[in-house]
């Protein structure tokens, strides 16, 4: 699929959640909950929209993708008057995995250049007449509600008030686990390569990286999955599966398997690596 037609597909898909999420939160009685969250998470946009002005770097609004997921975990768990052992797990889940995140890109971000992507970006913007409004909206409100529309199977079951049915419950951690778990190692295998003096300009294929040209992006989007099944466990539960499908597209067609290909692909053995490993989820490699 070329990005030109991906990325029409994704504004799409955005369009159709932002319309689609609060009338579902409407008939399901959760649209406080789903209000609080969203306010929460673009109260922390405009946050680092401040430090991103000021330091003239919006790398710094990757940190902020973290931590807009436990936001939303938070605001909608604190809401409720009572929380079941599934609650809390989830909530837990969503608290490892951001501020994991959230370390990770800062550790990355702090005292460097920014991103060449937002760098771009912000040039182009700011050559225009309106820069600092185009600022705001493509690159912060754009992803305050993108982290918002992800997390709403969360929402869903944070705001369930009894147990619902435990199979889906194993099934769905156990994925979350699988995902975190390539996440994790994926991202640490990467830092520890590209450390190596001797490794710059050559293509990471070893470790996870000998089964999938992306396990971290395979990671993050099983884990929001898992997240799903978990949702799948109580009554309507099916109707969020928006916001795993969202996470799964951006990162198969718009930033994060197109931008990583697009920064590898000059490299030496990048074709053959291409050839001999699958994409994105993990498989023995081909001969």
């Amino acid at each position: 699929m070329k990005y030109s037609q991906a990325l029409k597909i994704y504004i799409l898909l955005m369009v159709l959640s932002l319309i689609f999420y609060p009338f579902v939160a409407s008939s399901y009685g959760i649209l406080p909950a789903v209000g609080a969250a969203l306010l929460g998470v673009m109260i922390s946009m405009h946050i680092f929209l401040i430090i991103g002005l000021w330091r003239k770097n919006h790398t710094f609004v990757d940190t902020a993708w973290g931590l807009s997921f436990i936001i939303v975990a938070h605001v909608t768990f604190w809401m409720q008057p009572t929380h079941t052992a599934v609650q809390w797990i989830v909530l837990a889940m969503v608290t490892l995995w951001g501020l994991r995140l959230f370390t990770h890109i800062m550790l990355r971000t702090v005292g460097a250049k920014e991103d060449p992507r937002y760098q771009q970006m912000r040039e182009k913007m700011e050559a225009g007449k309106h820069a600092l409004l185009t600022t705001y909206l493509r690159i912060y409100v754009a992803q305050g509600f993108l982290a918002w529309i992800i997390a709403a199977p969360v929402v869903f079951i944070n705001t369930r008030g009894q147990e619902g049915v435990t199979p889906f419950y194993e099934i769905g951690i156990a994925i979350w686990l699988i995902g975190f778990a390539f996440e994790v190692v994926g991202d640490k295998q990467l830092k520890t390569f590209l450390a190596v003096k001797q490794n710059q300009g050559q293509i990471m294929t070893g470790g996870l990286w000998k089964y999938s040209r992306h396990p971290n992006y395979f990671g993050e989007a099983s884990l929001w999955w898992g997240i799903f099944i978990i949702a799948l466990g109580f009554q309507g539960g099916w109707i969020f599966f928006f916001g795993p499908l969202l996470i799964t597209f951006l990162l198969l067609f718009i930033s994060g398997v197109p931008l990583a290909e697009s920064l590898i692909r000059g490299l030496p053995g990048f074709e053959n690596y291409k050839r001999s490993t699958s994409m994105f989820i993990p498989w023995f490699p081909r001969k």
